[in-house]
């Protein structure tokens, strides 16, 4: 039976190179078999990062699309989670939310709901600023619970996938959104044939500039670890260093082709 003390983690920073961080939520998701009944994982990304989605890969535009990312210096990725492309590089804070007690039948809207009210609250809690939930004209990765300043700027947007051994909620908090970010953005949705309203592109330090994304980071992580009731922990090592063996071939690399080939084994995780 797990320690009952470590069945919700906490596990903050990053855990690699951009295709590693986007391996592990998928490995743990997948993971027959955990110690943990809830795990966060709140980090800086390591580099510039385009997160595609299978969506995605369904536009005639993906090949130009990765050309775009690569020309730019951007690791070109297809998450698992679903929505749209984002871009995000160190001036951004990822948060996975895994669930294994999530049946498929409780996840949808409400989970969304919940989680934009509660990241809502940290970003009014750290600055002056005029967060909502809501969609803006014209947004990146459209969606109805995504965070906006405002109602005219998004910066927060989030992502779900459920499988039969639970969820995986991810979460890009854009803070200090760099001019190679938002170019990428712009380029990559008009390759990929989106709409998209320059404007709406911003980050927190937008509106609040002394804000840094690793302060961002230990904001969001006080409020999952006091809201949750989450143990501060590592992420579990055999799923780090099997994560840590990938070596990215096609591009882009392809995060469930890749985790469904090369599961953790029984027992891990």
């Amino acid at each position: 039976m797990p320690n009952l003390d470590h069945t919700r983690l906490l596990a903050s920073g990053s855990a690699g190179c951009p295709v590693t961080e986007l391996v592990i939520p998928a490995l743990l998701l997948r993971a027959p078999e955990a110690e943990w009944s809830e795990l966060v994982h709140i980090y800086v990304p390591h580099g510039p990062t385009v997160a595609f989605s299978g969506r995605d890969l369904r536009s005639p535009g993906i090949a130009e699309a990765t050309e775009v990312a690569h020309a730019a210096g951007f690791e070109t990725v297809v998450r698992s989670p679903g929505g749209r492309m984002v871009a995000y590089d160190s001036g951004a804070v990822v948060i996975d939310h895994l669930d294994r007690t999530t049946g498929i039948r409780h996840a949808g809207s409400s989970t969304f709901a919940a989680n934009a009210g509660s990241h809502v609250q940290v970003l009014r809690g750290l600055a002056d600023i005029d967060a909502r939930v809501g969609e803006v004209d014209g947004e990146y990765c459209p969606g109805e619970f995504s965070i906006n300043v405002g109602g005219v700027a998004k910066v927060v947007g989030s992502a779900q996938r459920v499988t039969a051994t639970g969820s995986l909620f991810s979460t890009v908090v854009q803070v200090a959104v760099s001019d190679r970010v938002r170019a990428v953005i712009t380029d990559v949705s008009e390759a990929l044939g989106y709409d998209l309203r320059a404007g709406s592109i911003a980050g927190l330090a937008d509106y609040a500039p002394s804000l840094t994304a690793g302060e961002v980071a230990l904001a969001f992580a006080a409020d999952y670890r006091d809201r949750l009731g989450l143990t501060d922990g590592p992420l579990p090592a055999e799923v780090v260093a099997h994560a840590s063996t990938v070596t990215p071939g096609a591009s882009p690399f392809h995060v469930d082709d890749w985790t469904r080939a090369n599961p953790v084994g029984a027992g891990q995780g």
